[in-house]
């Protein structure tokens, strides 16, 4: 560790943008930057990114987070990321555009696996359930099935963080945690399971090298220095999972914490010391090999409200932009005035399918008992309880059927600074709820995992100890709580009663059929 190096850099690929910032080696955010992108979905469960816009995205980020930064500061690179899949060729450019997690298309290919492999065996070698969007392996095999010249043409199948290392570094590399959710992967040997490929017909060329999550892979390349800004040859480390990032930016390392990041979607997580895995959840690799993470993730939270945003609020945006203010906060300010319950309003967060506890991909959003007396308010305030049932959903199955004793959650996230989302899940679970202070945890915790690479910190207990802050604490009202524990169960059964209705919806293919019946017309 040379003395100049005085700062570490974070960045996270996420949802709907790239996140990076510097720390000082204290845990102090120096500087950050943003830059945001759009999903692409042209067709019901579709869901594309394009890579070179997170590239392009990832530059501005780093150049805003390094104003007044000298680039000789920086000892170190983590980076974090959301899942995708993305074909790049030999020089680490996309061939076609990233096939998030929300994409539903691969679905049939899931039968495929089950016939192929087996799904008890998938799940006993990888900690993980068979599902399309949220593991890599059913993509992979589309793309395979369905884009052969691009699969053909794939010099290699990358995750989101991992192409970004590619494109600072030019090594082609996955983190363990994230090598969790390909399928691929043996989750306690940690690594490819070359059985699987063998069946499957994958050349394991295709894929990444597997590295620890604090392994340093490679430096900063001339050509990626000149665009952003850093010194080249600055170490770049393997990276994680944005889940894992989390997990040491919340300060959560110990069996019995939890917490919750409540971003695109919401991950419900924390750390098992056994290799026993519930079906129900996904889990991954923890930053030593004596620990594992499950993690509930939950798809329709900020995406949801973002989706009444975008729908319902171009008055709030209008306000926004004329005064400044949070259009979020302009939402959840309205959402304030209503009343627990929402007055009998429910809200099934499930807009683009839903993964723990109930992995169904034809899953979608309902609003249940809307009347003429519900108003704006009501409706906001009930996407903002159905996201907290949503979280006491898997926070009620790891402690009645996986044994653990949780006290409290801490939140990270854009929700860490809404009082009235906290003070909801706090009522919800009758649990309290810590906010934590640093917004950007999982970019916090990337540079954290760059720090101890370096030797900055002895350990992670005291790498933690030593950079991460908490807020406000949130104690349930029990009033509130005694209202939300009627309605929690009738959340549930809604559910039930509507199940058997999405796979029909999904195949109506009411928004093609419409085109086709139009354009046939015309």
């Amino acid at each position: 560790m040379e003395k100049t190096h005085t700062h570490l850099l974070g960045i996270d690929i996420g949802g709907t943008g790239t996140k990076a910032g510097v720390f000082a080696l204290d845990g102090t955010l120096v500087g950050s930057g943003y830059g945001e992108y759009q999903m692409i979905s042209t067709l019901p469960g579709q869901a594309e990114h394009d890579a070179e816009v997170w590239w392009q995205a990832t530059i501005q980020a780093i150049r805003d987070a390094m104003a007044g930064v000298a680039p000789e500061t920086i000892g170190a690179i983590g980076v974090g990321c959301t899942n995708g899949l993305i074909a790049v060729d030999g020089s680490g450019l996309p061939i076609r555009p990233a096939i998030m997690l929300w994409d539903q298309r691969a679905l049939p290919e899931v039968d495929r696996i089950k016939e192929e492999l087996g799904g008890e065996e998938v799940f006993g070698v990888t900690g993980n359930p068979l599902a399309p969007g949220a593991f890599s392996l059913p993509t992979i095999l589309w793309l395979m099935h369905n884009e052969p010249e691009s699969f053909e043409a794939a010099h290699k199948l990358m995750v989101p963080g991992g192409y970004l290392v590619a494109r600072l570094t030019g090594e082609f590399t996955i983190d363990h945690s994230r090598a969790s959710t390909t399928l691929l992967f043996d989750i306690r040997r940690r690594k490819w399971h070359q059985p699987f490929l063998d069946k499957l017909n994958i050349d394991v060329t295709k894929l990444p090298r597997p590295v620890a999550s604090d392994e340093i892979v490679g430096g900063v390349t001339e050509a990626a220095a000149e665009l952003t800004g850093l010194k080249a040859g600055t170490p770049v480390i393997g990276g994680c999972m944005d889940t894992i990032g989390a997990s040491l930016g919340t300060g959560v390392l110990e069996e019995g914490q939890c917490f919750v990041i409540m971003g695109t979607a919401a991950r419900v997580a924390g750390p098992i010391t056994t290799g026993r895995f519930d079906h129900r959840f996904m889990n991954c690799t923890h930053i030593t090999d004596d620990c594992w993470q499950y993690i509930g993730a939950i798809n329709g939270v900020g995406s949801a409200l973002r989706w009444v945003r975008d729908t319902f609020c171009q008055m709030e945006q209008q306000d926004a932009e004329a005064t400044g203010k949070d259009v979020y906060e302009l939402i959840t300010d309205q959402a304030a005035h209503s009343p627990p319950g929402s007055k009998g309003l429910l809200f099934l967060p499930y807009l683009a399918g839903e993964r723990t506890p109930i992995w169904d991909p034809y899953a979608r959003g309902v609003f249940f008992g809307v009347t003429l007396g519900h108003n704006r308010g009501d409706v906001f305030r009930s996407v903002l309880e159905g996201a907290a049932f949503a979280i006491k959903h898997v926070v009620d199955l790891l402690e009645s059927e996986n044994g653990l004793v949780i006290e409290e959650l801490r939140i990270g996230g854009a929700a860490a600074s809404s009082t009235i989302w906290n003070q909801i899940i706090a009522d919800t679970l009758g649990k309290r709820v810590i906010s934590l202070t640093q917004s950007h945890t999982e970019v916090l915790g990337a540079a954290i995992l760059a720090g101890k690479s370096l030797g900055f910190y002895s350990d992670y207990t005291q790498a933690i100890s030593q950079t991460v802050v908490t807020g406000a604490s949130f104690e349930p009202d029990w009033k509130a709580h005694r209202s939300y524990s009627k309605l929690f169960p009738m959340y549930k059964q809604l559910y039930l009663d509507t199940k058997h209705h999405f796979q029909q919806l999904v195949q109506m293919d009411l928004p093609r059929g419409w085109v086709t019946k139009r354009e046939n017309h015309d």
